[in-house]
């Protein structure tokens, strides 16, 4: 009778501990995958997506207002995608989230809270009514890119700015938002941990780590809900490269 080694010996008879004391046998818990697009994606192919495995999706309905789009600043607003990526995502039983894509460029508490409401109007306009199985909608916060990241706004009317869309758009929703960030970004607002504080949910960019880095003391202990780990994934159905999420949370708890 061959001799069985002593790790095995020892790994069986821990597992048998465990049985019958009734504890739970460890494991790793699976992390949903989930994509994020926009109109840089155009047409989208969701029959595909579906089946290479997607499990959820933020969409792009809108990103600042006028001329304030720094990256493209003739494209602000709407997303002209929105709809048709929302419907058949939809279609497919993949639960959608919309998300609006802000820019800065005020420079006192007033402009603050006129810009971030006028921003609201805009994305609640394009969104209309949530239906069941939708995610919760999300504030894109994140730097403008360029010399003029946040516009003249310090750490107050960045928060104030923050607060105000999140208001406009939970009072007509009825749900309270998503904020999608990153580090350094949300450094601009004194890495303030008033909205993790506050229950907001918080979606994380950190490409190609091990783990995310996590703004406001890991969001107040709270940490991240989801985390856009790349920004170059390939998916079926989608032309190019697009961002790639994990849920560390259910993706029922991410509903609206």
């Amino acid at each position: 009778m061959p001799r069985i080694p002593l790790q095995t010996r020892l790994i069986a008879a821990l597992l048998a501990a465990i049985a019958l004391l009734g504890l739970p046998a460890l494991a790793t818990a699976k992390k949903s995958m989930g994509i994020d697009v926009s109109r840089f994606q155009e047409k989208i192919d969701w029959k595909k997506v579906d089946k290479d495995g997607v499990e959820f999706a933020f969409v792009q309905a809108s990103r600042g207002d006028g001329n304030n789009c720094v990256t493209v600043p003739n494209d602000c607003g709407r997303d002209k995608w929105w709809e048709r990526n929302y419907d058949e995502a939809r279609k497919q039983n993949i639960p959608v989230g919309p998300y609006h894509r802000a820019f800065f460029d005020g420079r006192d508490k007033k402009d603050a809270k006129k810009e971030a409401k006028k921003q609201a109007k805009i994305f609640l306009k394009e969104v209309g009514d949530l239906k069941k199985g939708d995610l919760k909608p999300v504030l894109d916060f994140e730097s403008n890119g360029g010399g003029n990241a946040f516009g003249d706004y310090g750490e107050k009317e960045l928060r104030t700015w923050i607060q105000t869309w999140l208001d406009e758009v939970e009072d007509e929703l009825g749900t309270e938002p998503i904020i999608y960030t990153n580090n350094s970004s949300w450094q601009a607002t004194g890495n303030t941990e008033s909205f993790a504080k506050a229950g907001y949910l918080l979606w994380v960019a950190d490409f190609d780590a091990k783990k995310p880095l996590v703004p406001a003391g890991n969001w107040g202990g709270k940490g991240w809900a989801v985390w856009q780990y790349t920004s170059s994934g390939r998916v079926d159905g989608v032309d190019g490269p697009v961002d790639e999420n994990k849920a560390r949370v259910n993706v029922k708890k991410l509903e609206a």
